[in-house]
């Protein structure tokens, strides 16, 4: 025995470790689980009830908290990049590029952290005949985007497990990918034949004689969290409707809760009100930035653990048994209630991103699926229309509603695309799904594609719009044309081999840093190397090129 411990104490970390070990592991903890249920199951009633009403409420004020962090954030990133708003909304030359016009909407909502703000901006200046009603049109479909990185930020508060970052990581960015696939279907057809223009300049034309009253339903979520968060920071949201206040203004924070005639009668009273005009709004965001990712951070690791001990008993087996059912007809429902209780959910909290970042630690615990998650965020883009439109309405402006409009078909048209067809819905939730797979497998590519995906990829192609028109529709046919072939060949890999050329069966005539992480990890490897600890057979089995051998063991990379 002293023997066979020495040889497996001297196996290479890179061995490659079969399926039935992963199995027995798997067993062991179900074992566990199942020991731990059975003790709690002997404990008294009145005690277990007195535990399960503390969990209950430790997991309220962590979703409250969790909540507060995110509106603090959004503050946050809004002090850092207030002062953009207001240069990036001056240029009138970039309102000439559709391309550009939508990196523009991705920077403009990844800055406000918030797609009712920005597109409440974007209906005000078109309102304003600020800003041209085409221009409206690309930008809202970049806001559309920007949204997404709240969530995919969220997601990486998982990152301390393999397996639950993945699903996190996978039910984050199917979001993403809708708005993304959306956009290429959509953005072309719109520059080629002005479709949704033309779609909604009907509707309003055909309503131009009727008057409609509407008022801005109540933001409850603001209701709940301003007590909070207003003792922390406070900002003025009139300047950022107004970018010619924004211009004009010295900071984003408001001082003064009580004006008359332009006299400040009483001060605002929160944390930041010291300091507030004697430092740089960017050096607040910053430290509100760095307070409001810890505080994110901790609600998440307690909702976790929360989540965890509350389902890992018949209510974790209930809900799997309803999310994960192979009744297509049962499926095909939950699909439109899923839709429709993401769409009334975000009405009521007025934020998508609020509701899908609260979302994501469930579809990191296994207590819902991305493919249940799917429906839901479609819904909650729809839901999320809902603030720009009332206030469109509201307004009397023509321009202003079809510019709502324009954002509510804009969804719809995607939903329509991607959800109904079962083949054509499998594509977002695949690539998502590959996603979650490859941040598994090498953590820094999270935060690499966020970077990639929401401020390198916008700040490229808002550059390349200040030289020449030309250079951006030639970035982004570059950009996109190889990604198209290259799903295209994928698809034809996997279930029409006999229809490629030997050669193109698989990627193996790429040079690997086209078809493989593994050189881009071995060179952060030797830059970071200090950084780095040493790795187990787990992270030796995890980083794989996502398959197995005929012999039932792992591909390692």
């Amino acid at each position: 025995s002293s023997t066979e411990t020495i040889s497996k104490q001297a196996e290479p970390f890179n061995e490659p470790v079969p399926i039935e070990k992963k199995v027995t592991t798997t067993s062991k903890q179900s074992d566990e689980s199942t020991d731990e249920s059975t003790t709690q199951s002997k404990r008294p009633l009145a005690l277990r009830v007195a535990l399960l009403v503390l969990r209950l409420l430790a997991l309220l004020l962590c979703l409250y908290f969790f909540v507060c962090s995110l509106d603090l954030m959004s503050s946050a990133f809004r002090l850092l990049g207030g002062r953009q708003v207001g240069e990036l909304l001056s240029n009138n030359v970039v309102f000439a590029n559709p391309v550009a016009c939508l990196m523009m909407g991705v920077l403009l909502t990844v800055l406000v952290q918030s797609s009712s703000t920005s597109t409440s901006l974007i209906i005000t200046m078109v309102g304003a005949q600020i800003l041209e009603l085409r221009s409206s049109v690309y930008m809202i479909m970049g806001a559309n985007i920007g949204t997404t990185v709240t969530n995919t930020i969220v997601s990486l508060g998982q990152i301390g497990d393999r397996e639950e970052l993945e699903r996190a990581f996978a039910g984050a960015t199917v979001h993403d990918m809708f708005n993304w696939l959306t956009v290429l279907v959509l953005l072309p057809l719109e520059m080629a034949s002005g479709a949704l223009t033309s779609l909604t300049g009907l509707i309003v034309n055909s309503n131009a004689n009727s008057t409609i009253n509407v008022d801005k339903p109540p933001d409850f979520l603001k209701a709940i969290t301003s007590p909070f968060t207003g003792l922390v920071i406070r900002l003025d949201s009139k300047l950022l409707k107004d970018p010619e206040l924004l211009r004009n203004s010295s900071t984003l924070i408001k001082v003064c809760c009580k004006t008359s005639n332009s006299t400040c009668l009483e001060k605002c009273q929160f944390m930041f009100m010291e300091v507030a005009g004697h430092w740089a709004d960017a050096i607040i965001g910053g430290i509100l930035l760095a307070l409001s990712l810890a505080a994110l951070i901790g609600c998440l690791v307690g909702l976790v653990r929360i989540l965890r001990s509350l389902l890992e008993s018949k209510v974790k087996t209930t809900i799997e048994r309803v999310t994960r059912t192979e009744n297509r007809c049962l499926l095909f429902a939950m699909d439109y209630i899923s839709l429709v209780v993401g769409a009334g959910l975000t009405i009521l909290v007025q934020s998508s991103s609020v509701l899908t970042s609260a979302l994501t630690p469930l579809v990191g615990t296994g207590v819902i699926t991305v493919e249940i998650m799917y429906p839901i965020t479609l819904g909650s883009n729809i839901g999320t229309t809902t603030t720009g439109l009332l206030a469109a309405l509201a307004s009397g402006s023509d321009s202003s509603l079809q510019t709502a409009l324009v954002h509510l078909f804009f969804n719809v048209f995607g939903v329509l695309i991607w959800l109904p067809v079962p083949l054509l819905k499998r594509v977002p939730i695949a690539l998502a799904k590959k996603l979650g797979a490859a941040t598994a497998a090498y953590r820094w590519f999270a935060i690499a594609y966020i970077l990639l995906a929401f401020l390198l990829l916008p700040l490229m192609f808002f550059a390349l719009s200040l030289l020449h028109t030309a250079a951006v529709y030639v970035a982004f046919g570059l950009l996109v044309a190889p990604m198209l072939v290259a799903g295209v060949v994928g698809l034809l890999q996997t279930h029409r081999p006999d229809w490629l050329p030997e050669f193109l069966r698989t990627w193996d005539f790429l040079p690997e840093p086209l078809r493989s992480l593994a050189p881009y990890d071995r060179l952060l490897s030797r830059i970071f190397g200090c950084c780095r600890r040493k790795r187990n057979k787990v992270d030796a089995m995890v980083e794989i090129e996502f398959g197995k051998n005929e012999e039932g063991t792992f591909r390692h990379s």
